[in-house]
């Protein structure tokens, strides 16, 4: 007996060590990450200062002298990322709700793949299919001489970030042990009032969870909205207006940049923006995850 427990323990501990180990090197990683990024755009940022690149609308790289604002860019992000979420979270929530509770275990075990495969699919994939239907949806139903928008970026983003909400958001509904359950129902209430009133307040940590992971995924998408946003410099008012992305504007521009310009290092500027922008709505999303 003695002995079991000790080897209990001894695997306990050497999981323990290597959740550890894992979890110092993700974060050394990162560091490392934010180190390079910063110390590639330095030179730019002390030259123009953060505020004339973070709020600036202009980007003219190659002009004499350069300018570097981002705030287009930024902007367009947000639109896109937020508005992605927004779309997807109604129905990644009612998909995880179904699969979870409602759904019988033929037609969940359909469900589980498929979802597996679309996380699967490259992003590239999206980004053709919205072009070759959405875009041209747009500019015949509604009589647009380009179909391209934030929207429309969005839209595909829904698409790709769903699976991810569905399948976090079913793992943190059914992690709610069977206690509550079979408590409610003794007490006569409704399948319905049980997942809505009991099931989603108790789950509500893991669904914050995936909506952290969601926005992530949609913030650092880039070919899809490389496709689709239509990487204009104009700041975008709506929505439905065009726009760039910070992402798509990094892929579009980074190879024809010279190495150590002014422009090769507002490019990693605005990396590094995004970085601290996806940083910062997920520690937010979690402070509100703990309250």
């Amino acid at each position: 007996m003695l002995e079991l427990q000790t080897q209990r323990q001894l695997v306990n501990l050497l999981v323990k060590l290597i959740c550890l180990t894992v979890s110092a090197c993700t974060t050394l990683l990162l560091l490392a990450i934010a180190a390079f990024m910063v110390a590639e755009s330095l030179p730019v940022w002390s030259a123009l200062g953060p505020l004339k690149i973070i709020a600036g609308t202009d980007w003219s790289p190659l002009a004499a002298p350069p300018r570097l604002g981002i705030g287009t860019m930024i902007l367009s992000t947000l639109w896109v990322a937020l508005g992605a979420v927004l779309l997807s979270a109604p129905l990644g929530f009612a998909g995880a709700i179904f699969l979870a509770e409602f759904a019988p275990p033929w037609l969940a075990g359909i469900i589980r793949p498929v979802l597996n495969i679309l996380t699967g699919i490259p992003s590239v994939v999206y980004g053709f299919v919205g072009a070759a239907v959405l875009i041209k949806f747009f500019e015949v139903s509604f009589n647009m001489a380009s179909g391209e928008s934030l929207f429309c970026a969005s839209l595909i983003l829904t698409v790709m970030v769903l699976p991810y909400i569905v399948t976090n958001s079913e793992s943190a509904l059914r992690s709610v042990p069977r206690e509550y359950r079979q408590a409610a129902l003794a007490l006569g209430v409704s399948k319905q009032y049980l997942t809505l009133r009991v099931l989603l307040p108790l789950a509500k940590k893991g669904l914050t969870g995936a909506l952290v992971l969601a926005f992530g995924r949609a913030a650092g998408e880039t070919m899809a909205v490389l496709m689709l946003a239509g990487n204009t410099m104009l700041l975008p008012t709506s929505w439905f207006s065009k726009g760039e992305p910070l992402s798509a504007l990094i892929a579009l521009e980074l190879g024809t940049s010279v190495v150590g310009s002014a422009h090769y290092q507002a490019l990693f500027a605005a990396g590094l923006v995004l970085l601290i922008l996806v940083i910062c709505i997920n520690l937010f999303l979690t402070l509100l995850k703990r309250g």
